[in-house]
């Protein structure tokens, strides 16, 4: 009895040793996104080309394949990846028993539904931590309620190889209010610090009208090889929307017709 007591605690220790890299939200930590996949998801190539992990933010099955993907991969594994540390474990029976929990601690929201279960009818479950909302409403106040601009993005996710034309992306903002609208572009490729402005092989042009702002990207696909993510930021003077799409840059290969599957335009 003792000695299956002590196999217990170290059952318990080594289940947790993998998701110790990653930081609980609690202790001033920063609460993480976490996808939940499949072995089977990976071995059998069921993601989609692009997964949609929050609203306006997607990351490639290439990259979720590369960060998974081990010589030891089974297809009954149970995986967790980290979007902003860009790191993937690989769990445990122990891990899944303490799925909730953990999921809870990284994320600070309870999953309301079995994980387990899920992963059987999707490729993917993300858990995304719970939106910050601060109370802006006081009682003697009676001035006019601002709203903040909202948007769309016309082209959200598409792969191209370097230096080809991509499909024009298309952001649009508008203001109930009727307020001026002003745009600034920024993007960041994979996990580099985000970039002012655009790559030197995109170019946008702008319309503004009363309450409305409309933004294209064109060009060509900048190398190297990696995720671009292009960023509008548009702001109403008090309020600020962001607005992204994704592009996937292939190294640029002879005869290539697929990559992951065949090359997902995503858009015209």
């Amino acid at each position: 009895m003792r000695l299956m007591f002590s196999l217990g605690i170290v059952g318990c220790l080594l289940a947790s040793a993998a998701w110790a890299e990653v930081p609980s939200a609690g202790a001033n930590a920063k609460p993480q996104t976490v996808v939940l996949l499949s072995g089977h998801s990976i071995l059998d190539h069921r993601l989609p080309a692009f997964a949609q992990i929050v609203p306006g933010r997607y990351v490639a099955a290439r990259v979720l394949e590369q960060a998974c993907a081990t010589p030891q991969l089974k297809a009954d594994a149970l995986l967790a990846y980290f979007a902003d540390l860009q790191l993937c474990i690989q769990t445990d029976d122990q891990d899944r028993l303490l799925l909730r929990q953990r999921v809870h601690e990284l994320t600070g929201r309870w999953p309301s539904h079995d994980v387990l279960s899920s992963l059987k009818e999707k490729p993917f479950v993300v858990f995304a931590p719970s939106p910050v909302t601060a109370g802006l409403a006081r009682a003697s106040c009676t001035c006019q309620q601002n709203h903040a601009p909202t948007g769309s993005v016309q082209c959200t996710a598409q792969t191209r190889t370097a230096d080809a034309q991509i499909g024009a992306v298309t952001f649009a903002a508008s203001d109930v209010d009727g307020d001026a609208l002003s745009g600034a572009f920024s993007y960041q490729r994979d996990a580099n610090p985000v970039q002012s402005g655009l790559p030197g092989s995109l170019t946008s042009s702008c319309t503004n009208a009363a309450g409305s702002l409309q933004c294209t990207v064109n060009g060509s696909a900048p190398g190297p090889a990696g995720i671009v993510q292009l960023s509008l930021s548009v702001s109403d003077g008090s309020a600020s929307l962001p607005l992204n799409s994704l592009l996937e840059v292939l190294a640029p290969v002879p005869d290539r017709i697929f990559a992951s599957g065949f090359e997902y335009l995503g858009c015209p």
